[in-house]
């Protein structure tokens, strides 16, 4: 007797009715659950929904008005940022448990499984808890604030924000850097705005043969009449190097923190103006001779 293969696979009449009782069974149950509980799973999503919602806009105008609240008492911008942060966040973690609530899902159970997980989720962050416990020192010691010049944490560049966990400079070629706080407090913080002053330093090589009066003399004209630069303290030159062909003198001027940039940049190129038309010469390449 031969089988035929495909007809040894064919599914018997019995089990295509179980199959089919069972389906009919669990439609009849989903029915049953849509007609009884359905109404008010559906109320409890919509519940949920709306405390999101609501709870989002309020978190938002609670950070808005903590801003404006604390920019009115005239607070720093950068702690009322970062405490409105904060605010927003806790605000947010009350809402997404009262929205879940809503669903049916038992909070205060829920709240202890957020307390065990925090022990295991704070070690797998330890690094962003640093970043987070950094960023709280900064705004409270307050090293630097927004719109300050700075060095910290390998970058340099304009503070535009301190956040909760991060702190974003801006580069004088306007490029973002995103630097974590812990980089920050965990090194040396240059403030070039801190103090209402810099000083600006221009270094000039001439040749030996020229007399240093007549060098100062030349170089203390670059400094006049630039509006970038200060006259109270008086700029000064001084030697602050000696060769064997050469010597070094460095043109120092005082400017606002503010101006450093454009007072460095006109400064330099009027001491090259003022040596080129005084003629100041500069060193003679060094020449090496060499013996057959």
């Amino acid at each position: 007797m031969i089988t035929l293969p495909f007809l040894a696979q064919v599914t018997p009449p019995a089990a295509v009715a179980d199959t089919l009782t069972r389906g009919q069974q669990m439609m009849e149950s989903a029915c049953k659950w849509a007609g009884e509980s359905g109404p008010g799973f559906l109320a409890a999503v919509v519940a949920a929904l709306a405390v999101y919602i609501i709870g989002t806009w309020v978190a938002s105008l609670i950070r808005s008005l903590t801003v404006k609240a604390l920019g009115r008492r005239g607070m720093d911008g950068t702690f009322a940022t970062y405490l409105a942060n904060v605010l927003h966040g806790l605000v947010m973690v009350l809402v997404i448990i009262t929205a879940l609530g809503q669903l049916g899902v038992p909070t205060t159970q829920f709240a202890a499984l957020i307390a065990a997980a925090g022990l295991a989720i704070g070690l797998a962050l330890q690094g962003n808890l640093a970043n987070f416990a950094s960023g709280f020192l900064l705004v409270f010691f307050r090293p630097f604030k927004k719109g300050d010049y700075l060095s910290a944490g390998g970058a340099e560049g304009i503070v535009e924000e301190i956040g909760l966990f991060t702190s974003t400079l801006r580069t004088l070629d306007h490029k973002k850097v995103v630097v974590p706080n812990s980089a920050i407090t965990g090194a040396n913080i240059t403030n070039f705005s801190a103090n209402p002053q810099r000083l600006v330093t221009v270094p000039c090589t001439v040749a030996a043969s020229n007399p240093v009066e007549k060098v100062r003399t030349s170089l203390l004209s670059a400094p006049v009449g630039n509006p970038n630069l200060l006259t109270d303290p008086a700029a000064i030159v001084v030697v602050s190097e000696l060769l064997e062909n050469k010597y070094t003198v460095q043109l120092r001027a005082w400017c606002p923190s503010e101006k450093y940039w454009d007072a460095l940049f006109t400064l330099n190129e009027a001491a090259k103006a003022a040596l080129d038309r005084d003629g100041i010469s500069g060193p003679l390449p060094a020449m090496r001779i060499v013996k057959d």
